[in-house]
């Protein structure tokens, strides 16, 4: 049996029959459906039989505003059966839209949070998967801003109503890595902060590259971008730096840097390892996503370069990153970055 839940700003709850002149004010709009794989609905009549035939279906909830009761968009979880693509016996496949009027105020992500607290809490799923078409950015920031994570892109995905194959993205996040993420906090960090970031760097910069680089190298490049001083000019180049915090303590950091109208460079992205593998690497990653999208709405890209040796090359190409271009740069002293630069084109 369907149960109401209620954020903040929102109610989610089961569909009625009588939602049908509410549901077709919104679902008419041809920006909307499309966008989500259906057509925009034809008549009040059509609406409610979609309320009978489709939003009947558990785990399917209505969006309202709250003091309203008037539906706006819809949440709902699709179990293996009815999936558009095959996911683990344990799992859901997530769907979501929302009318037009109501864009861009973080309704739909502030609904889906709600859902998925009760998809890993209450029904006990071990994995949740997304999908967008690849030009629907909306929809991407609803699942980066829900802390799923890129997987793949399907040329053949049956993600709409009438059957018919398109090319889409598909997302995943699992019950450990939102479990992990739900104590964890991010901010923007300030000069005033240069010594947690220096506390955290300390460990998981050499515990990153003891294997990789010589002690003395490792040294070098701890004094170069580490001192107090180099942080502090960093800040002052424009460097944008995010810290992440677990129970008050912090356990990473990103940082950005604009190289150009349309070029930003992630300079740093670090996690305690014993906080590895719990989704903050990830978390980190979006936030440094999100900075870019703010301060550039059009199409730009983000590049970091990442030791040809290192890792984590295999997590930033999870997070949809690919290789530019590869060389060994001098960094003073003798020493060099020996880096695949990567990218990541965002649109």
């Amino acid at each position: 049996m369907k149960i109401e839940f209620s954020t903040e700003r929102l109610v989610l709850r089961p569909w009625r029959a009588e939602d049908a002149a509410a549901l077709f004010a919104v679902a008419r709009d041809p920006q909307v459906g499309p966008a989500a794989g259906w057509p925009p609905h034809r008549s009040e009549a059509e609406s409610g039989e979609v309320i009978r035939t489709v939003f009947s279906a558990p785990e399917t909830y209505a969006v309202a505003l709250r003091g309203t009761d008037c539906p706006i968009g819809c949440v709902g979880l699709l179990f293996p059966a009815s999936a558009h693509f095959p996911i683990g016996a344990s799992e859901a496949e997530v769907g979501y839209w929302l009318g037009s009027p109501w864009w861009g105020r973080g309704l739909i992500p502030e609904a889906l949070s709600e859902l998925m607290r009760h998809a890993f809490g209450t029904l006990g799923l071990t994995g949740l998967w997304g999908s967008c078409f690849p030009d629907n950015r909306a929809s991407r920031r609803v699942l980066e801003k829900c802390g799923f994570g890129y997987v793949r892109t399907e040329t053949a995905l049956p993600v709409c109503s009438d059957g018919s194959q398109h090319t889409g993205e598909l997302w995943h996040l699992t019950r450990e890595a939102w479990r992990a993420s739900q104590g964890i906090t991010l901010r923007r960090a300030a000069e005033s902060d240069i010594p947690l970031i220096r506390q955290v760097a300390g460990v998981a910069f050499p515990a990153t590259y003891r294997e990789i680089l010589t002690p003395a190298q490792l040294d070098y490049m701890m004094a170069w971008m580490y001192s107090e001083e180099s942080l502090r000019e960093q800040f002052r180049e424009g460097h944008c730096f995010y810290l992440a915090f677990e129970g008050g303590d912090p356990v990473g950091y990103v940082s950005v840097e604009r190289e150009g109208e349309r070029l930003f460079h992630l300079q740093k992205i670090y996690v305690l390892p014993r906080c590895q593998g719990s989704g903050i690497g990830r978390r980190l990653f979006q936030r440094a996503v999100e900075h870019v999208r703010t301060n550039c709405p059009g199409p730009c890209r983000m590049e970091l370069n990442v030791n040809r040796h290192n890792r984590a090359l295999h997590f930033y190409e999870r997070m949809g990153m690919r290789r530019l271009r590869e060389g060994d740069f001098p960094i003073g002293e003798g020493f060099y970055m020996n880096d695949y630069i990567m990218g990541l084109d965002l649109e």
